[in-house]
């Protein structure tokens, strides 16, 4: 799980996740569906540590475990993720014991990432890169229960697959390459906590220090064309103005994150790199939709969120509009080339949590 390394490195010795719909963004039929079955990890070489434990626990379940403790002073699970959120927030002890029994089987499994590149043009810049990132994986097969049991990943993350392979498309059909190497890398095991792209941060074509940007697609909404487009955590970098010159080119507003509170920049592959310095971000379709009313985006997402996501049911519907998934695609082309051409590379703004990963690459 994400929350396992920095868990560890605070001396934890197991971590259980408390859910709420609120904060994850989805119910706890997602977590169940996702990790409630087969569950890969990466192996562990000797002397390296791990947590003992890692698991979801139920809101209701956890309420009953604090309040049981006497340690929270009465207050709710929502008071208390109030507190958690505060700058000086101390961890509370429970004064509480837990006793695990863990019945399980290992069995080796391999998976790849697949990767391309189309070498710069430029001697000088050959061994700099912009990386652009897709999950091609899923959950494979639900092993109980009737009817379809094949998890699809048609929206998650088949609509990132189809423009990664357009933009190499794109890219090898250009009369000179860029400057820059560009990197097409469709990445496995997102669903088991971002494996495949922080294997591939720790182990890259072109070290991260040299990597300019990572553009990454993933779970791209099709349902039409939009007057706006999200990259949450682009204005955190000196790419700021580049992306917001080319969104007024292209006759697009730029959202802001729309739920900052589930943390969805941290739940990504982009962050994989981030967090080892390279300026990365998401794209994702916005929320309004040309000849809708207002909240119809917003409504279709809570929609394929509650019925679809991470169930078989995910799958390709003919009534899918592509149109604003094709200018996500041709806005990462526009904005690769030209981080591809830019005379510096780019980097994290002052004060922000990453710049300091990226200054120590550089080192």
């Amino acid at each position: 799980m994400a929350a396992g390394v920095s868990t560890l490195r605070q001396g934890a010795a197991a971590v259980l996740i408390v859910h709420t719909d609120e904060t994850a963004g989805y119910s706890w039929d997602v977590v169940r569906n996702s990790w409630g079955q087969r569950t890969p990890s990466v192996r562990i070489e000797p002397g390296q540590d791990a947590l003992a434990f890692a698991g979801w626990i139920h809101s209701t379940t956890a309420a009953e475990i604090f309040a049981a403790s006497g340690s929270v002073d009465g207050r709710s699970i929502d008071e208390l993720v109030d507190l958690a959120n505060e700058k000086d927030f101390e961890p509370i002890p429970l004064g509480a014991r837990a006793t695990i029994d863990i019945r399980s089987s290992v069995a080796p499994l391999d998976t790849r990432n697949v990767i391309a590149k189309i070498e710069g043009g430029d001697p000088e810049l050959i061994n700099e890169a912009v990386v652009y990132t897709a999950h091609w994986d899923h959950l494979g097969m639900r092993t109980q229960g009737d009817g379809d049991r094949i998890y699809n990943g048609a929206v998650d993350n088949a609509t990132g697959c189809g423009v990664l392979l357009e933009l190499a498309a794109a890219y090898a059909g250009l009369p000179e390459p860029p400057s820059r190497t560009i990197i097409f890398a469709a990445v496995g095991a997102e669903e088991s906590g971002l494996l495949g792209s922080d294997y591939y941060a720790g182990h890259p074509v072109i070290p991260v220090g040299k990597t300019a940007v990572n553009l990454n697609y993933d779970g791209l909404y099709p349902f039409g064309a939009t007057r706006d487009i999200s990259m949450p955590g682009y204005e955190r970098t000196s790419l700021q103005g580049a992306v917001e010159v080319l969104a007024a080119e292209f006759g697009l507003s730029l959202t802001p994150d729309a739920h900052p509170e589930q943390g969805y920049y941290y739940r990504s592959d982009h962050f994989s790199l981030a967090k080892r310095g390279v300026p990365a971000f998401s794209f994702g379709v916005g929320q309004d939709y040309i000849d809708r009313p207002d909240g119809w985006g917003e409504e279709r997402v809570a929609e394929y969120r509650d019925k679809h996501y991470h169930q078989p049911s995910d799958e390709f519907q003919s009534s899918w509009d592509f149109t604003g998934i094709a200018t996500l695609a041709r806005f990462g082309f526009e904005l690769g080339r030209i981080v591809a051409e830019q005379e510096q590379l780019p980097s994290w703004k002052l004060g922000d949590e990453f710049l300091p990963a990226r200054e120590a690459s550089w080192q």
